[in-house]
């Protein structure tokens, strides 16, 4: 059950990788840290997400989150090209729970047009569609298309070596009261493959539509998670940053 708990805030608060708030594609990476907490039948968790660059504008985006039955780390390289198409490089992702540890790695090899994916010392291989990302850029790329108020949110996923079908839509829009202060998100739903599961986020509309809640449901259970703090290019953020055009 602990395990369902982080994974879960895993799974979504690594959505948060922030823009520089400009209303196009062209919208800058900058370096920033993310805090989220949740919370499941009282059980606290906690996650850090941090985004760096390095001197070639290669994007290193790290995620730990813990709570008392574990740990998990995950991390993603990428890069964009000349036209702006973010580009996955990389992806690594390891998991201790209970004293069981478990870590594997992509590489996206888009010379090659594949995704080699290793785990336990196995390999394996999948063609690369052309516009693919892992689970933290696909996210990143939900960001750069709602800027653009695109309408068709689905994306191509290559994850743990195999390819899925994300899709999002826009039910609403709700101020929503969190550590920063009071903050106007759009809300968008995920398709699931069944009624039992339901998944429902809140972006902030005015900081380029990072993560500040989630609630799912799975299986009768309920999850919640909010954002805790978050400091963007080396400034503190409060809801009066959130508001401003």
């Amino acid at each position: 059950m602990g395990k369902t708990v982080l994974l879960v805030l895993v799974t979504f608060s690594a959505t948060t990788p922030v823009v520089c708030k400009v209303p196009t594609l062209d919208a800058v990476m900058v370096e920033s840290i993310a805090e989220y907490a949740a919370s499941y039948n009282g059980i606290p968790v906690k996650a850090k997400k941090t985004v760096t660059v390095d001197d070639n504008n290669i994007y290193e985006d790290i995620l730990d989150a813990s709570s008392i039955f574990g740990n998990l780390t995950q991390l993603s390289r990428y890069e964009f090209d000349d036209s702006g198409k973010l580009i996955p490089l990389y992806s690594y992702d390891k998991r201790s729970f209970f004293g069981a540890i478990r870590q594997e790695e992509q590489e996206f090899l888009w010379n090659e047009n594949k995704v080699v994916h290793r785990k336990k010392g196995a390999v394996s291989e999948i063609v690369l569609p052309s516009h693919a990302f892992d689970s933290i850029t696909h996210r990143l790329q939900l960001q750069r298309d709602l800027i653009e108020d695109l309408i068709v949110l689905e994306y191509v996923v290559i994850n743990r070596g195999k390819k899925h079908l994300y899709n999002y839509r826009k039910v609403g829009e709700e101020t929503i009261e969190t550590p920063l202060g009071s903050i106007e998100t759009i809300v968008l739903t995920r398709g699931r493959d069944s009624k039992s599961r339901q998944t429902t986020l809140w972006l902030a509309k005015n900081w380029t539509y990072f993560l500040v809640k989630l609630e799912q449901i799975e299986n009768n259970e309920k999850y919640s998670m909010v954002i805790q703090s978050a400091v963007i290019d080396g400034m503190q953020m409060l809801a009066k940053n959130l508001d401003e055009k």
